[in-house]
């Protein structure tokens, strides 16, 4: 089983000098310093020296000359033996840092390559010997120009006249029987480095059996390489693994699918996205182990073909996501985001089903969130079928009777009284019985479906609500991001309210936060709406990414506190100055806070400890079906009679209420 190990870096401009001879390894740092090249023309120096001592003392009188003769040579002798000392420990620093080079270029994995200006080898590793189906000897001095192909020359000379740092080319090489093998290429531009002045090129072997040159030219050039990234794209994956497949019953294989969000159309031009992926491909190229085999998929994904089995795939997925991070660009920095997905081959898993099972693999991943590696199983695809299943489904369920509402009761602690009740969609399935919203809406909001739904909740809640006898009542409806963005919410709003006979000021209308940084029309439209007397709530307040400061000036009346927030409150010190810190918020802006998700009595008796006066969940009453609204609704405020009511710790705006002479009435 190979083990993990990182690519060999491409040699360090601080440790190779330029070679002087074809084949021979550029000589490694380090080279003899300026104190160690002074020390060998030290040499014949302080021998001069010497006998210009034994000269002068040779003149002065016998006895004192001997003696001075004598200590004057004890010195030149030993600075002779310390100069020569240190120019052995020299020679044998370079003799080692050069045998380390050696050893490390030639054992590399993928093959190295060292052109001159010429483009003729200076230098071939072992590795890149055989990739050119050549002896050592015969590499030496050999001219690339004469082994790749005439239709790839423009495009990697170009590279290697341009001097990208880290450009990635593919190109065919020549073999000595005439046939053709796909080679990927990284190039390091050092020919401005006085120490090397080399082209080093560090090459892979991505083909599966390149065709013949000129039978199957083109169909190599647009079906086999991507001309973005110079990877194998899709078409060369299949082939790929289609030759895996066969190879699997003597070691094993596996395949990690890894996706990249945080750019696209939506982001960048179309010439900004071929740059990130240029650079995307060259972090996760340098990433790699030298066995495993990556290539281009749709949109941003990349797929690796891993030489080892699912455990050792999710391995490599890991440090793949780990190089994948900020990216800075012309116009700001990106910050990238990955997750991946890994699945096992087989010999009897065809190509297609083994990239489904790795895409299933990644949208799981992604779901779970960013730097995720989920491995693919059964489940998964018992799950994407019921998801293809109930996408089909969910088209036509509206007109067959399968969608209701059911409304789940805000009660205000203080005054013992429903003031609201939230319309909440509900979906039974023929088949799979009643499907969780969280599972539907989302596929709803792929398409416009979830506008013709959000206008369908929209009247069906305003009807259910002004059929009560309750006049103060007042119902809450989520709306969609598509359906606010669509310029229909206006339209939509009116005539439900126009068909059911609901006053405006009883209706409350629930955005995300998000909505609120969209554009100038969404913005015109809520203050429409509010204009008319309808209420504008930020739903999961405190779970998004909006500014605060957007708060002030914009078209909002109430905050709804996500249930988030409410998790382990009573034990965590943490949440529970959160929980007072939103509501203090809301009191300084003039915004009533709803809390949801209250499900237990200790949470209930804590919220109402810390002053929140609108709570709603399952303690206080689970969502009614329309027939028993009214009813529900009275037992909801029932289940907070108490003899005492503790006291608000802070003065918690009213909610608005519906417009009579008797209520105050919304802020404009």
């Amino acid at each position: 089983m190979p083990t993990l190990q990182q690519h060999p870096p491409p040699p360090d401009i601080r440790e190779v000098t330029t070679a002087s001879v074809p084949g021979q390894l550029p000589a490694a740092f380090p080279v003899a310093p300026r104190a160690g090249r002074a020390g060998s023309f030290a040499v014949p120096a302080v021998a001069a020296a010497g006998a210009a001592v034994v000269a002068v003392l040779l003149a002065l009188s016998a006895g004192a000359g001997v003696l001075l003769a004598a200590g004057g040579l004890a010195v030149v002798l030993t600075a002779q033996l310390a100069l020569w000392r240190r120019q052995r420990r020299l020679a044998g620093a370079l003799r080692r840092s050069q045998v380390s080079l050696r050893t490390l270029v030639r054992s590399s994995v993928d093959p190295v390559v060292i052109l001159d200006d010429a483009l003729r080898i200076t230098f071939a590793s072992e590795a890149a010997a055989e990739l050119l189906g050549l002896g050592a000897s015969d590499v030496a001095g050999l001219r690339i120009t004469g082994v790749i192909h005439p239709d790839d020359r423009a495009d990697l000379f170009c590279a290697l006249r341009d001097g990208s740092d880290s450009a990635v080319r593919s190109a065919r090489v020549r073999q000595p029987d005439g046939t053709w093998r796909l080679v990927q290429a990284t190039v390091r531009d050092l020919r401005d480095d006085p120490d090397i002045g080399s082209l080093v090129l560090h090459c892979r072997d991505v083909s599966v059996r390149a065709p013949a040159p000129g039978a199957d030219s083109e169909l190599l050039e647009l079906s086999l390489t991507d001309p973005v990234t110079g990877l194998p794209n899709r078409t060369a994956l299949v082939r790929r693994l289609g030759a895996v497949a066969r190879e699997t019953g003597r070691r094993p294989f596996s395949m990690a699918l890894i996706g990249i969000s945080g750019w696209g159309p939506d982001v960048l031009s179309p010439g900004a996205q071929s740059t990130v992926l240029r650079a995307l491909t060259s972090r996760l190229t340098r990433a790699l182990r030298g066995e495993d085999w990556l290539a281009r998929s749709t949109d941003g994904d990349f797929v690796v073909v891993v030489d080892g089995s699912i455990a050792d795939a999710e391995v490599v997925a890991a440090r793949l996501i780990a190089t994948v991070g900020p990216l800075a660009t012309p116009t700001g920095t990106l910050p990238l985001t990955a997750a991946a997905g890994v699945s096992a081959l087989a010999a009897d898993l065809d190509p297609g089903e083994a990239l489904r099972r790795a895409d299933l693999a990644l949208r799981s991943a992604r779901r779970a969130g960013a730097g995720c590696v989920h491995r693919y199983d059964d489940a998964l695809r018992t799950e994407q079928d019921r998801r293809t299943a109930l996408r089909t489904d969910l088209d036509g369920a509206l007109e067959r009777g399968e969608l209701r509402l059911v409304f789940q009761p805000v009660v205000d602690v203080v005054l013992h009284r429903t003031v609201t009740v939230e319309a909440l969609l509900r979906w039974r399935h023929p088949v799979f019985g009643d499907v969780p919203p969280v599972e539907f809406v989302p596929l709803a909001e792929e398409t416009a479906l979830i506008t013709d739904i959000g206008r369908w909740v929209l009247l069906e809640a305003c009807r259910a609500v002004a059929g009560l006898d309750d006049a103060e009542l007042c119902v809450a409806v989520n709306v969609s991001a598509r359906q606010v963005r669509s310029g229909e919410l206006v339209p939509d709003v009116l005539a439900a309210l126009e068909a059911s006979g609901l006053h405006p000021s009883r209706l409350l209308v629930e955005i995300t936060e998000s909505v609120l940084l969209d554009d100038a029309h969404v913005i015109e439209d809520l203050a429409a709406l509010r204009g008319l007397g309808v209420r504008i709530a930020v739903d999961d307040f405190g779970t998004g990414w909006s500014s605060l400061a957007y708060l002030v000036g914009m078209p909002v009346d109430v905050l709804k506190m996500d249930q988030y927030f409410l998790s382990d409150v009573e034990h965590d010190p943490a949440r529970r100055a959160m929980c007072r810190a939103v509501l203090q918020l809301g009191a300084s802006l003039g915004l009533p806070v709803i809390v949801e998700g209250v499900t237990t009595p200790a949470t209930l008796a804590l919220l109402r400890d810390m002053g929140h006066r609108y709570l709603q969940g399952f303690q206080l009453s689970r969502p009614l079906e329309a027939d028993l609204l009214a009813a529900g609704a009275e037992l909801a405020a029932e289940a907070l009679r108490t003899d005492a009511v503790p006291a608000a710790a802070v003065v918690v705006p009213a909610l608005p209420a519906p417009r009579n002479p008797e209520v105050p009435a919304a802020r404009p």
